[in-house]
């Protein structure tokens, strides 16, 4: 049984040690290749950077057309409605 249970442990670590080579490459290879992209197709010069989302998901109002809120709310509505209808 105790020569049973080395032969499991000698597998479990090399099982383990092939993962980690595995990821240990797919983490240079991806290195590797975004310092490629970002080196020979750098972005246009003319094109500004998207604006990042806000953390709650919500746009400022400022950039909310009034037609688009109205739209929002009664999509919001309309899915509250079917949410509560269905239970």
């Amino acid at each position: 049984m105790n020569e049973l249970l080395a032969q499991g442990v000698q597998l479990m670590v090399l099982g383990m040690g092939v993962v980690l080579a595995f990821l240990l490459i797919l983490v240079a290879v991806m290195s590797g290749l975004s310092a490629l992209v970002t080196r020979f197709a750098p972005e246009p010069a003319g094109v500004e950077p998207a604006a990042a989302p806000s953390p709650s998901g919500v746009l400022p109002s400022s950039r909310l057309s009034p037609q688009l809120s109205r739209q929002r709310k009664a999509a919001i509505q309309a899915a509250v409605r079917q949410h509560r209808a269905q239970r």
